[in-house]
């Protein structure tokens, strides 16, 4: 069974620069989902792209790979790639030599938001877009990152989103109570074999974002990124956010465990209205139907984290 791993224990793992011919790289390649931390992440990262740089650890501007990375691993889906292939692509990515590890990000890896949902599944082809993604690769070292979020609040908020064809389009094919997380990482763990995929809950992104930062960068513990907590202003009132942030600040040597217990206290006393309230209810249901099926829908997304915590191939980060 696959360990699970709390958050911080990784950390930075000592790398040594190194040019791309001498020594393997890693490819780190988060596939969001969609509406959770929509880019936040990655501008943080861009925003420490020259201090990153300096451990070795690239962070490419989006632009330069999004659509590209895509359209190549669609086309070369049935055929063999190698060693040139994977620096022919990373030539076009990036251009400096002396990195060993390459950060990239895409909440439509998977799927474009209209088919994020679709045969009673969460990303149905999500596993085999990023087995593409892993052969574009092939002597890298290539991991995963994704958010999960709770069905009950991520249906809705799909549905109000323009970009995913409203309810018709969500619903189509699908009963609320029938997607699982689980599935989707069953899948992604038997088409992408050996590959670390590391996951957690949208929910619990407040509390494990600097922890989320550096597994993702995989950055030395000792580097401070700049802006890190600025992400929370989605969270926090902007009172908060700054007490917050000075709080932070004139205690630099924190522990993972002790930051946490600073951001709950935090999250809980200066929380905007409008981050804690009830999400929309799917349509056609009472008030009454709403919170019912609100309720079952939130019990499943538990018992589901529950089992994917103990997935093998998992690594689940948790406050």
């Amino acid at each position: 069974m696959g360990d699970k791993v709390a958050p911080g224990r990784r950390g930075g793992r000592g790398r040594q620069q190194g040019n791309r011919q001498g020594k393997r790289m890693e490819i780190a390649i988060h596939l969001g989902v969609h509406l959770t931390d929509e880019d936040r992440l990655i501008r943080c990262l861009m925003r420490n792209r020259a201090a990153l740089l300096r451990h070795g650890i690239a962070v490419p501007g989006t632009g330069r790979y999004r659509g590209p990375l895509r359209r190549i691993a669609h086309a070369m889906r049935d055929q063999p790639t190698d060693a040139e292939t994977q620096e022919a692509l990373l030539d076009g990515i990036i251009s400096e030599d002396e990195v060993s590890r390459v950060v990239l990000s895409s909440d439509c890896f998977m799927a474009n938001h209209r088919w994020a949902v679709s045969k009673g599944q969460f990303y149905p082809a999500g596993a085999e877009k990023a087995a593409g993604l892993r052969r574009l690769f092939p002597a890298a070292k290539v991991e995963f990152f994704l958010a999960l979020r709770n069905p009950a609040s991520l249906l809705p908020a799909l549905i109000a989103d323009p970009r995913s064809g409203g309810a018709e389009q969500v619903l189509a094919d699908t009963d609320p109570l029938t997607p699982r997380w689980s599935a989707l990482l069953a899948a992604m763990t038997e088409a992408v074999p050996g590959a670390r995929i590391t996951v957690w809950r949208h929910e619990d992104a407040p509390l494990l974002w600097p922890e989320i930062l550096r597994e993702l960068a995989d950055h030395p513990d000792d580097l401070v990124l700049n802006g890190t907590f600025e992400a929370l202003g989605a969270h926090l009132t902007d009172e908060g956010l700054a007490l917050m942030s000075q709080w932070l600040a004139e205690r630099p040597a924190m522990t993972d465990a002790q930051r946490r217990r600073v951001l709950r206290a935090f999250l809980e006393k200066f929380a905007r209205p409008e981050a804690t309230a009830e999400p929309a209810p799917l349509p056609g249901l009472n008030p009454d139907q709403a919170a019912e099926l609100h309720e079952v829908m939130s019990a499943l997304y538990d018992q589901d984290i529950d089992l994917i915590a103990q997935l093998p191939g998992i690594d689940f980060l948790e406050p």
